[in-house]
């Protein structure tokens, strides 16, 4: 099966559901990544002293490494403006999303939650884009968005972070076979190290805080409505495998 994950920023899919992308690569299964901006705008420890061109550069590279650590079978990194992505027109958005569809044919997507985690006006543009992409395809697709728990915000008082409503999750990924892998992808975003010692200096060792990684299933609508209280625990269902 294709599972196709789409964020704003290199790193987004490390600190955010790299597990879970470890996972499904480690099972055969195809996972692709899209990068819609090369994160030259990014304000973290070292990039404070790179110009937008080096540290663009750069920070595609990381985003290179982590899919290699993350075993992605496709990368792709578009050039939109960082932290701008709400100036872009939606239609450009949405014809990247589209594109992405068409080329990698996936069963799955996901992405963040519409909250964007951090509150990221570019996370939550491009939630959008890919919400009104998946509303106008002819063919149904699963869209899930990540999120964390409010647990774990508070576990992080150092950030300014959005939880996801509990009682919205659909699915709950095991993830602990696969966080060195995680780590490891982490690990290639040096440009991101302040933000990796924050996570670990959280209140809860590491470890235990990224256990499980969670979803809610956007897409079809129908889905939420139908399962109830009870959360899954794997993205692809038997009868997808």
């Amino acid at each position: 099966m294709n599972l196709l994950a789409i964020f704003a920023h290199p790193d987004d899919e490390s600190f955010g559901p790299g597990g879970t992308l470890a996972k499904y690569a480690a099972e055969g299964h195809q996972v692709g990544l899209v990068s819609l901006t090369r994160g030259e705008a990014g304000s973290l420890g070292i990039s404070k002293t790179l110009k937008p061109a080096e540290l663009g550069r750069r920070r595609s590279k990381e985003l290179q490494c982590a899919a290699n650590k993350l075993g992605i079978f496709y990368l792709k990194i578009y050039d939109l403006p960082d932290k701008d992505l709400p100036k872009v027109p939606e239609q450009r958005g949405i014809q990247i999303i589209k594109s992405e569809i068409e080329t990698f044919h996936p069963d799955a997507i996901i992405t963040f939650h519409e909250n964007g985690i951090s509150g990221h006006l570019d996370h939550k543009a491009v939630t959008n884009w890919i919400l009104e992409t998946v509303d106008q395809m002819d063919h149904s697709l699963d869209l899930y968005f990540y999120g964390i728990l409010a647990e774990h915000v508070e576990m992080i008082p150092q950030r300014t972070l959005f939880a996801m409503p509990e009682q919205d999750v659909t699915h709950r990924i095991d993830v602990r076979a696969y966080l060195e892998k995680k780590k490891a992808a982490i690990g290639c975003h040096e440009t991101q190290e302040e933000l990796w010692i924050v996570f670990q200096e959280s209140k809860m060792k590491y470890e235990e805080l990224n256990r499980w990684e969670y979803f809610v299933q956007a897409r079809p609508q129908s889905y939420k409505h139908a399962v109830g209280n009870k959360l899954f625990e794997e993205i692809f269902s038997k009868k997808k495998s």
